[in-house]
């Protein structure tokens, strides 16, 4: 079975970095994680070290892992999410972006 990620780029209001990430780890991600298909979920944050000097414009990326079909997993999310408790610390210029594994993971070089 093929893997699919669902990735979200976001950024907090200004000045709200603290409780935009206790509502992100105690509320959104288990929101998520309760639609069907959705079974796995982490967060980080942009390193202080990037490979390039181009301007990055999100400070926090989630990954979503998705079992199934990903167009079914996505709808559902896009049904349920009206009914979620989002935050009016989450900035409005998230970007998300759906992949499907084309490849098995590697672990090593040969």
């Amino acid at each position: 079975m093929s893997r699919h990620v669902l990735m979200v780029l976001t950024n907090a209001t200004e000045g709200d970095d603290a409780e935009f990430n206790r509502w992100y780890d105690e509320v959104h991600l288990k929101e998520v994680l309760e639609t069907p298909g959705f079974v796995a979920a982490e967060r980080f944050e942009l390193s202080g070290t990037q490979m390039s000097e181009d301007e990055q414009t999100h400070r926090y990326l989630a990954i979503y892992e998705i079992e199934g079909d990903p167009a079914a997993a996505a709808k559902t999310l896009m049904e349920l999410a009206p009914g979620m408790n989002m935050s009016a610390t989450l900035s409005e210029d998230a970007a998300t972006g759906l992949f499907s594994q084309i490849t098995p993971r590697m672990t090593e070089a040969s």
